[in-house]
């Protein structure tokens, strides 16, 4: 059953019989969205291809600005075919095609791909940049894949944006439960308490925990350098003992 974001924070304030700012509010529900989305960093719904991209050659690329991290770049070639290219340094780059005169560059036909931050002094704006390699002065055409962090339910107006919020629609006992947990460390609540909110937290994260599973076990049939290693779900905080 999909949640909204009032409808979050009613049940929070339900559930704890407390009062919180919008502030705190938020609070709460990022840090929990930031918790899950750490078990499930692999998630391959969270996976996004993007359409081809043209841009000169001769400059980088910036990443969109819920890129997490980059899976593959191909350059796509006018008969569509689409070539992966190989991941490198910026180092390796720079010191293998330093600033050549592109001209002598005739077949267009990318080797490699690095990723940068772009510079800025807001630190906030900082992005990440894709250079690729050799240099061409004409318009290369690439493809990549990434993996993404949806926008917070707390940043989505449902009157004017077009996108779900998707732990709330997908996973919303997992959002709940992470988020009354940050809520009771707040609160300072009894260990008792907390222990009872991360127990349900465990339990509603098993089915997430279990789709990454099921896709670690499908990629371990591919040659890979170490086995996969299956997700587990995080122990919840024992209460503290009394001394007799």
């Amino acid at each position: 059953m999909a949640m909204t974001y009032d409808e979050l924070k009613e049940n929070v304030q339900d559930i704890t019989e407390m009062t919180f700012s919008p502030a705190q509010l938020s609070m709460f529900t990022k840090q929990a969205e930031q918790k899950i989305y750490g078990f499930i960093k692999d998630l391959p719904l969270l996976k996004k291809a993007t359409n081809p991209v043209s841009y000169n050659g001769t400059v980088s690329y910036t990443l969109p600005a819920d890129c997490l991290y980059v899976h593959v770049v191909y350059q796509q070639l006018a008969s569509g075919t689409r070539v992966p290219l190989i991941p490198k340094s910026v180092q390796f780059m720079r010191e293998a095609y330093p600033e050549s005169p592109e001209s002598t560059l005739t077949d267009n036909k990318l080797k490699y791909y690095a990723l940068t931050n772009s510079f800025s002094n807001n630190e906030a704006g900082a992005r990440l940049e894709l250079e690729t390699a050799p240099r061409f002065n004409a318009t290369i055409t690439i493809v990549f894949e990434y993996q993404y962090q949806p926008l917070s339910i707390v940043d989505i107006n449902p009157s004017t944006s077009q996108q779900q919020p998707w732990l709330g629609v997908n996973y919303d006992s997992a959002l709940l439960n992470a988020t009354l947990v940050e809520a009771a460390r707040f609160m300072k609540a009894e260990p008792d308490i907390i222990q009872l909110y991360e127990q349900q937290f465990v339990v509603s994260l098993q089915p997430l925990v279990d789709t990454v599973n099921v896709k670690l076990k499908q990629d371990s049939f591919r040659p890979r350098s170490a086995p996969a290693q299956p997700l587990t779900v995080p122990a919840p905080a024992q209460p503290p003992q009394r001394e007799g």
